[in-house]
């Protein structure tokens, strides 16, 4: 049982689109939340993006349900040499990304929140991402 929903946002900025996945994932044997945000930390410090940083991190509450959040950044050209099967020539250095990792787990469901926003508009997503993600109730 997963699920995944992509959003891409409108943005002035034509190299960076901000955009939000949300998962859902069925988790087969029951995982507090610590360990579980320790396991999708790690798996996005492991890529060993060059410029990648922890901006924050802090323990939240999503609809009366705790959550887990992080801010990290980097700079979006250190994709292509991960990344060199694909075309990503219209990416230059400088181009910083910002993204908000959320996660919350609720009975034997994680719920996950990805939202990638160019760096230098970061504060104008955000603010919506957070009044959307504070506004969440969950039922049962």
């Amino acid at each position: 049982d997963q699920g995944m929903v992509t959003r891409t946002l409108p943005s002035t900025d034509k190299n960076i689109r901000p955009n939000i996945i949300v998962t859902k994932e069925r988790l087969p044997q029951q995982v507090d939340l610590a360990t579980y945000f320790a396991k999708i930390k790690q798996s996005i410090m492991s890529r060993n993006i060059k410029s990648f940083e922890i901006v924050d991190e802090r323990d939240l509450q999503v609809g009366g349900v705790p959550a887990k959040q992080m801010v990290c950044r980097w700079d979006l050209s250190a994709m292509k040499d991960m990344n060199k099967n694909q075309n990503m020539d219209h990416i230059k250095e400088g181009q910083m990304v910002q993204q908000i990792q959320l996660s919350l787990i609720k009975g034997d469901t994680a719920i996950n929140f990805t939202a990638s926003f160019p760096a230098e508009q970061y504060s104008i997503y955000e603010r919506p991402f957070s009044k959307f993600v504070g506004g969440l109730k969950f039922v049962g």
